[in-house]
């Protein structure tokens, strides 16, 4: 009879306490997934920033040559802060070349392909602006028929590759991707 008293009376007690196990193990369970979805989140905002980044870089080497060819003198300092600009985007290209091509096989060589696409229209823009005088009267900043041309359809290459480095469609494995964008016209 003690032994019925017993288990009647630790019914209640093991009831409670699976009730608390549940309850306590479904916080744990909702903070662990809330702390994860967090640092995803915070993932792809650091994501999102670095090929914000790669964008603006590529759109810097569109308008550079610009700048060399908007000079208003020859003198050391005007070259010199042309010069620390050139090499700045040198770094910065350096940069967020290693950067794609630790986050992603794919989404680096579009990048490759971009600057390879600019590579000689940049350069040539370059020397050309280099050759011209400095500028002197305001009537000749508007430099048309220099430049590189509209580049337009290489940044939104980029832009467009870009949406697959988010959500789901992250998720899709490289060979994949590398076949869409060939598919595509988006890697050669």
């Amino acid at each position: 009879m003690d032994s019925a008293i017993l288990t009647a009376s630790s019914t209640p007690s093991t009831s409670l306490t699976a009730v608390l196990v549940l309850a306590l193990g479904s916080s744990v369970v909702a903070g662990v997934l809330g702390h994860i979805l967090t640092g995803l989140r915070a993932g792809a905002a650091i994501r999102r920033d670095r090929y914000a980044d790669a964008v603006k870089l590529l759109v810097a080497r569109i308008e550079y040559p610009y700048r060399i060819r908007r000079r208003t003198s020859d003198e050391p300092d005007v070259l010199s802060v042309l010069a620390n600009t050139g090499h700045d985007l040198q770094e910065r290209l350096a940069e967020i070349q290693a950067w794609i091509s630790t986050e992603s096989t794919v989404l680096s060589e579009v990048f490759a392909d971009c600057l390879a696409s600019l590579d000689g229209p940049f350069k040539q823009a370059c020397q050309d602006a280099w050759n011209a005088a400095p500028i002197t009267a305001a009537t000749q900043m508007n430099l048309s028929g220099f430049g590189m041309g509209s580049q337009q359809d290489i940044i939104t290459k980029m832009e467009g590759t870009l949406t697959y480095r988010f959500g789901y469609r992250r998720l899709m494995p490289a060979f994949m991707l590398r076949r869409l964008f060939t598919k595509r016209g988006l890697l050669p």
